[in-house]
């Protein structure tokens, strides 16, 4: 800049940013390296120094340039270094290739954008403050996008969404993993053991509406607490209201559709002590009044009860019983509930109410049972073949359980439980052999007439049918013997091995013979 004289001027200020830039230190260099005003003189193409064996790359020898352009220079240089140690040219360094560019006709465009999805526009004006108001003040310049300006912004990336079709990904994969011209496909896949994990749903009934889910700002349920809570969630990890101030009082309602007639019967297990972690969050991140709505408290496993108990010593205010109803009053949120220690109605007004909801199978799990032939119990979950001595097992052999498609569990026991049908399945895959049971039902082809009873009481499915013969026939790699099919079967046509009705008589003969 040229100085006028006499337009100087004094401006008062709190502070002074001062933005000198940045220039490279050269004077640790030897003389020998020649220099300019913008950093070391290099060779463009083999970036060697003016003195033998030195090499520069980066802001030293281009002046103040991106990240990327730093990074490609230090690859160049070490491929550079290299060749000279190695003693070959050092001036044939292979320059990095230019990114190509797919060459496409103005139909082909077209045609590719409206695939796609895409539509063609102009790009977001930023609006700016007026040049009158600039020389007035220090306000920001640039007024930044509007919501819908920024969503619009954003959708228009291409990145985002069709490729380009250049094909350079599949040549630069060492593994050829990606392939262009795939088409959508079926498989048909033949496995020697299948593990279900179909997880499982938070319960979505019509008595959530009664705390207020749905209807009212800040009724949440746990998993959206746990989404605040998170450092990488919307709020970077602070827990806030909906107008973004931190909440002075927060409640915990427990079993919110567990343990009640109007929602599940049984315990969902992990709400306890997921609300008791979200409880010491709360308190962590707001310092609001936290206070716990329970029936009663269940932390049955290791260092449960402990963490209970400090939790307790946190000043968390535990109310035992059950919250009847959440109702908005004077613009805050009142949670009503019986106080079955103290023998009274509280109410307790609150800024946020979280619901520990609870736990239900999955979407599709009975679809999912019916597919693989697998019997639930009355809650809906998969049954297992036996609760102490096969827990992980079904009675379809080579099915097996792991998680919550089994029933609630938390994150240990679903380890274990998943180590545990990993640990089956390999011990049958390596067997080789299939072992079958020695009891099992056979079908005399001369007694069936073929009404198909049978294919639908066994619960194993192991009961086809012999279109060409028109009569029933036994897997018997997948028959247990259960003898449904030979009580069901109208002509008597199936048997059950070594319990056959002649066999059966004599038994109760010999024993009545002993008498």
């Amino acid at each position: 800049p040229i100085p006028i004289p006499g337009s100087e001027f004094t401006l008062e200020a709190d502070a002074v940013i001062l933005a000198i830039g940045q220039r490279p230190d050269l004077s640790l260099l030897p003389s020998d390296v020649e220099v300019s005003r913008r950093g070391i003189v290099v060779d463009p193409e083999t970036l060697a120094t003016s003195r033998e064996g030195i090499f520069a790359g980066g802001d030293a020898v281009t002046g103040p340039r991106n990240a990327v352009e730093a990074i490609a220079a230090g690859h160049r240089a070490a491929e550079a270094i290299h060749r000279y140690l190695s003693g070959e040219e050092v001036e044939f360094l292979p320059r990095v290739d230019e990114e190509r560019v797919v060459e496409l006709s103005d139909e082909e465009i077209e045609e590719r954008l409206s695939k796609w999805g895409v539509e063609q526009g102009g790009r977001a004006e930023m609006p700016t403050l007026p040049l009158e108001k600039r020389l007035k003040g220090f306000d920001e310049v640039e007024l930044g996008l509007t919501e819908e300006q920024a969503i619009a912004e954003a959708r228009r990336c291409l990145a985002c969404a069709g490729c380009s079709e250049c094909l350079a990904c599949e040549e630069v994969c060492g593994p050829k993993c990606i392939d262009h011209r795939m088409e959508e496909e079926y498989l048909d896949l033949k496995v020697g053991v299948i593990v279900l994990a179909t997880g499982y749903d938070l319960l979505d009934a019509p008595l959530l509406r009664r705390y207020g889910y749905g209807v009212y700002e800040n009724v949440i349920d746990g998993l959206q607490f746990e989404r605040l809570a998170s450092p990488s969630g919307p709020t970077g990890g602070r827990i806030l209201l909906k107008n973004g101030q931190e909440p002075r009082a927060i409640a915990f309602l427990h079993c919110v559709g567990s343990r009640d007639e109007r929602g599940v019967e049984y315990c969902s297990r992990i709400c306890c002590m997921y609300t008791l972690k979200q409880a010491h969050l709360a308190r962590e991140k707001t310092k609001a009044k936290v206070y716990e709505f329970y029936i009663d408290m269940r932390a049955g496993g290791k260092g449960y009860e402990e963490f209970y108990e400090r939790i307790q010593e946190e000043g968390i205010h535990f109310i035992r019983g059950k919250a009847a109803e959440v109702e908005r009053r004077d613009g805050r949120l009142v949670v009503r509930a019986e106080d079955t220690l103290l023998g009274r109605v509280v109410e307790v007004p609150v800024d946020m109410v979280v619901l520990a909801t609870g736990m239900v199978p999955a979407k599709g799990a009975q679809e999912v049972a019916r597919l693989f032939n697998i019997s639930c119990s009355p809650d809906g979950f998969f049954l297992e073949a036996h609760p102490k001595m096969r827990p992980v097992g079904t009675h379809t052999d080579g099915i097996f359980l792991a998680g919550c498609c089994q029933g609630p569990k938390d994150i240990p026991d679903t380890v274990a439980q998943a180590s545990a049908a990993a640990t089956q399945a390999i011990i049958l895959m390596n067997k080789g052999v299939v072992e079958i049971e020695p009891i099992t039902a056979e079908v005399r082809p001369e007694f069936c007439s073929g009404c198909r009873i049978c294919l639908n009481l066994c619960p194993y499915a192991a009961i086809g049918f012999d279109e060409e013969r028109g009569v029933a026939e036994v897997n018997p790699l997948l028959c247990k013997g259960c003898g449904i099919c030979v009580a069901a079967c109208p002509s008597e046509a199936v048997l059950v091995k070594h319990f056959t009705t002649e066999q059966i008589l004599a038994q109760i003969e010999g024993a009545l013979a002993w008498r």
